[in-house]
């Protein structure tokens, strides 16, 4: 209760400060600013002023016809080339506001974007406050011996904890019925074969917010798979994603019914050295450097598209099983490493059963369904990383001794390792890498897709080979060096300040990397957000007119471009953002217990890495809102 309602006076300090903060009054001035918009950047991209001030842009247009919509304020203008408008702005609400274009100009269009700063930005402040305060009280309780106890999660929720969903008997005949998740996958291909056609009728010319392929993909699914998808059902894309079923149909030589269990073709197994996360690490890090392309140009979209459906077909008649979903999908990798924070899990019910049961059916198959595609161990399975929900193992089991959970968010942190971890080299290098780098990611993405700087705009679509290249190495040298080497810096001053001289650094350095991942969960949410907000109304117009053809077939094709609560964005991000930080404080010193030989080193240990984490998000909070 004490904790409760310390948490609780922390959080009507920082409102009653930021309310207290906005409500003071300010002299405004007169302020003259010239504004040149030309694709993709305006100059200046950012403005600042005081609140109180009276701005009057001068929107000019330097090529094609731009727009200016002012986030939170509303105010909106077209201006055409060669022409100026006035704009005038009275500066009443403080933070940072982002101001777009609001009229098509391009495919980088959706990410025309600059700020306006209205200081005191209290926004920020706040955020920063939170960040500190929270920081502060995570240090003082381990310090004193108070933190929340391993086996629980803020002091309250055990992590033993369970609901099973499966219990209910409509849930279980669901899952165990051969027609599930196949018809889920049916309709994701017939959705996927018109996405495939908008975008290859799209090619390269038509603009990418006015395609179904460009919009449904990178906007509606990427939104749903980092909002919800992934931190609440886990991997629940890889149990509907439509790019194995033709391996897998021709693998079985059945589409619903269960066929041979030995998979047509070569069969191959992947190579055991390689049965990590790796290859999905360079694979991920190498499509990103398209993402200039693929995800505003159609036909880009239709041939990134194709290449992941033939590679997964192609893979299947090599290798056994689900290879290419294990080891080289671009997607399966982050989805893999932060399945282990979100909400649901697959696992056994009884472990005694699965011990007396032989065979094990779960991993053999037998005539109900197949053998774990995953190649996993269901009666072994403790994370939720290489494990697809592809719901087979329910299928199989004659026991119904395959439960679906929900559990505490992040419980897989704190699972033990297993052999299978030792022997192909899992939770090592290659999920901290993986951790890492997606940080790394995150920021490309946000500085191309949120960001106001052209020039970065301009090398990430290859508008010259020189400037593409430098982008390329310079993403290359933040994600594989920069990163690494920082967090190796404080994994390092953690290991020494510790005093635990049996510890390796590698083990300090992985085992912390973990935090990471409900840091990466909520960075990529906060930037989700910024996404979906001011661009989720041009799905209305592509669902009427998928083809681009004139159709208008739901009444929607002319529905005019609309953000919505685009001026609550940098709440809504710092939001998801403070609840990632709060995670990865609390999983944070038990990571320490983990790692250190007694608690007096892992509390000397846990500091280098609790500065690292309030020195991450305070630059997070500067990112979305500073």
């Amino acid at each position: 209760m004490k904790k409760s309602l310390l948490v609780l006076a922390v959080i009507t300090l920082c409102a009653s400060f930021f309310l207290c903060a906005n409500s003071q009054g300010s002299t405004g001035k007169e302020r003259s600013i010239e504004l040149r918009a030309k694709r993709y950047s305006y100059s200046p991209s950012v403005i600042t002023v005081n609140k109180g001030d009276r701005i009057d842009l001068k929107l000019i247009s330097m090529d094609v016809t731009h727009g200016f919509f002012l986030d939170g304020y509303g105010t909106e203008v077209h201006v055409h080339p060669g022409e100026w408008k006035k704009v005038t702005i009275e500066a009443d609400k403080t933070g940072r506001f982002t101001f777009r274009c609001s009229k098509t100009c391009g495919e980088f269009h959706p990410y025309m974007v600059g700020y306006l700063r209205v200081l005191p930005n209290w926004n920020y402040y706040s955020g920063i406050f939170l960040v500190v305060i929270l920081g502060i009280g995570s240090l003082v309780l381990t310090l004193k011996g108070k933190g929340s106890p391993r086996d629980k999660l803020f002091w309250v929720i055990p992590l033993s904890w369970r609901f099973e969903l499966t219990r209910f008997k409509p849930v279980r005949a669901l899952f165990k019925s051969r027609w599930f998740p196949f018809i889920a996958i049916l309709i994701n291909i017939i959705v996927f074969t018109i996405i495939l056609l908008a975008a290859f009728v799209g090619g390269f010319s038509s603009a990418g917010n006015y395609n179904f392929g460009i919009m449904i993909v990178w906007i509606l699914w990427w939104v749903l798979l980092m909002l919800f998808m992934v931190p609440f059902i886990g991997r629940f894309w890889c149990m509907v994603c439509p790019f194995p079923l033709f391996g897998d149909w021709f693998q079985r030589g059945k589409l619903i019914s269960v066929g041979r269990q030995k998979s047509r073709g070569l069969n191959k197994r992947w190579p055991g050295r390689m049965r990590n996360l790796w290859s999905l690490v360079i694979l991920f890090f190498i499509s990103t450097w398209f993402s200039g392309f693929f995800t505003v140009r159609p036909f880009a979209t239709f041939i990134f598209l194709s290449i992941i459906f033939g590679t997964a077909t192609i893979i299947a008649l090599v290798y056994g099983k689900r290879s290419f979903c294990l080891f080289i999908c671009p997607v399966s990798g982050f989805q893999g490493l932060y399945a282990n924070f979100s909400l649901c899990e697959v696992r056994v019910k009884n472990p005694d059963i699965c011990q007396k049961h032989k065979p094990k059916t779960c991993l053999v198959g037998n005539e109900k369904g197949y053998g774990c595609p995953w190649m996993e161990l269901p009666y072994d399975m403790n994370r939720n990383t290489y494990c697809g929900m592809c719901l087979e193992c329910f299928k199989t089991c004659p026991h119904d001794n395959m439960a679906f959970n929900l559990r505490p968010f992040g419980t897989d942190f704190m699972s033990a390792r297993r052999s299978t971890d030792e022997l192909y080299q899992r939770r090592s290098t290659d999920e901290a890498f993986k951790a890492l780098t997606m940080i790394g990611i995150f920021f490309v993405f946000y500085y191309a897709f949120q960001g106001t700087s052209g020039q970065f705009k301009d090398m990430l679509r290859a508008t010259s080979l020189g400037g593409y290249f430098t982008y390329i190495a310079e993403a290359a040298l933040v994600d594989f060096l920069i990163i690494p080497a920082l967090f190796c810096l404080f994994a390092f001053l953690s290991k020494k300040l510790s005093g635990d001289k049996g510890v390796k650094l590698k083990e300090v350095f992985v085992n912390f990397s973990y935090c990471l991942v409900a840091v990466g969960v909520a960075i990529w949410a906060a930037f989700s957000i910024g996404i979906i907000l001011p661009n989720g109304s041009y799905i209305l117009h592509i669902l009427s007119d998928p083809f681009a053809w004139g159709w208008d077939l739901f009444g929607t094709a002319s529905f005019p471009w609309t953000p919505f609560f685009t001026g609550a964005t940098s709440y809504f991000q710092i939001f998801v953002i403070i609840i990632g930080l709060l995670f990865s404080l609390e999983y944070g010193f038990k990571f320490s217990l983990q790692t250190y030989a007694t608690p007096a080193q892992a509390k000397r240990g846990w500091i280098p890495m609790l500065i690292f984490l309030i020195g991450i998000h305070i630059f997070f909070i500067r990112l979305f809102v500073g």
